[in-house]
């Protein structure tokens, strides 16, 4: 009775070794899919988001100016295939912080929209600005303005 010792048959522990295996190439696809999932979803947005800002076109009309203070005039045309909204505007660098009016409000395809604002730079009869025109998307239109 001492020589005997009771083991697991080799078929038991074949199976148990197949089952552990099983689960875990199981869990290891699952995982694979889903994280391969989220990568191929982040990267659809990233490209349908490129894809709006290739379709993006504007440019700075006209800038009109009163001869005193520093209120401006800002005229966009928006030539492109996709509605805007203008953001941001920089002149010489400088963001404008204080708008009158346009900032944010859609110009649709084939129109123009005006933004009025403030210059953070004082505006000097003669003086040559340059006016960066900033959309939400991200895109960015400079325009060389003279006083």
């Amino acid at each position: 009775m001492l020589g005997r010792s009771r083991a697991v048959s080799e078929v038991i522990a074949s199976l148990i070794l197949l089952l552990i295996v099983s689960v875990l190439g199981t869990f290891l696809y699952t995982y694979t899919l889903t994280a391969t999932g989220l990568q191929q979803s982040a990267l659809q947005g990233e490209i349908l988001r490129e894809a709006e800002r290739a379709q993006e076109r504007f440019k700075i009309i006209a800038v009109w100016w009163s001869g005193a203070g520093d209120l401006l005039n800002l005229t966009v045309l928006n030539y492109g295939r996709i509605d805007i909204k203008i953001v941001d505007i920089y002149i010489n660098g400088e963001r404008i912080t204080s708008y009158h009016a346009g900032r944010g409000e859609e110009i649709y395809t084939s129109r123009w929209g005006q933004i009025s604002f403030m210059s953070p730079v004082p505006i000097v009869d003669g003086g040559i600005y340059e006016i960066v025109v900033v959309s939400e998307r991200g895109v960015s239109r400079a325009y060389s303005w003279e006083a």
